[in-house]
């Protein structure tokens, strides 16, 4: 996957770098509260982002969705003064697998531009925000896939997730696989979150 990624992203800058790439669910389990939970989570996660000036002008946030299809709604780029999209839910399926492997993909291409241009990065931070197991085709096959780059990822030190539960009724045991460092999933509720 090619990201058009240039110097003048960057300008005169060589501030060491923060990739952080958010992959949200949009499936039909999603509508009502946990879609409300999860924007609301989104937002108070860039705010505080954009709190620090050091860690402001360091983050680059990319958004994807992933419902009946994997789409990128926010291409990785800086934070600015302008608002997040609204995330809103509306599909049945649930192809996290395939959202989390795009996101990779993303990440990777990202921290290779980083090298081509001898800027220097932290390490990537992958933040999954979802309410349930994966549903579609080859859902549960690509889930697999997705666990096992995302164990290899942060074994070797090169990515930090984020697996995160929103909503009441989670499944709480495939989003615990996606990190070997983390003990549980963080669960958002409107009282984590508000």
């Amino acid at each position: 996957m090619a990201e058009a990624f240039s110097a003048a992203d960057f300008g005169n800058s060589t501030k060491r770098r923060l990739p952080i790439c958010f992959c949200l669910d949009t499936s039909g389990s999603m509508l009502g509260n946990p879609i409300k939970q999860l924007n609301m989570g989104l937002q108070n996660f860039v705010a505080s982002i954009k709190a620090n000036d050091d860690t402001k002008s360091a983050t680059d946030i990319a958004i994807i969705t992933f419902g009946s299809s994997v789409e990128i709604v926010l291409p990785f780029g800086k934070i600015n003064n302008e608002g997040l999209p609204e995330i809103s839910a509306s599909t049945t399926l649930t192809p996290i697998g395939e959202g989390i492997l795009t996101a990779l993909e993303l990440l990777n291409a990202r921290k290779e531009g980083y090298k081509d241009m001898g800027i220097k990065y932290y390490q990537p931070w992958l933040v999954v925000i979802t309410d349930g197991a994966p549903q579609g085709p080859n859902a549960m096959a690509n889930m697999e896939l997705a666990i096992k780059a995302c164990n290899e990822l942060e074994k070797d030190d090169k990515l930090v997730i984020f697996n995160i539960g929103v909503g009441s009724a989670t499944d709480f045991d495939i989003l615990k696989r996606l990190s070997t460092k983390r003990d549980e999933p963080i669960s958002i509720n409107s009282g984590d979150f508000g």
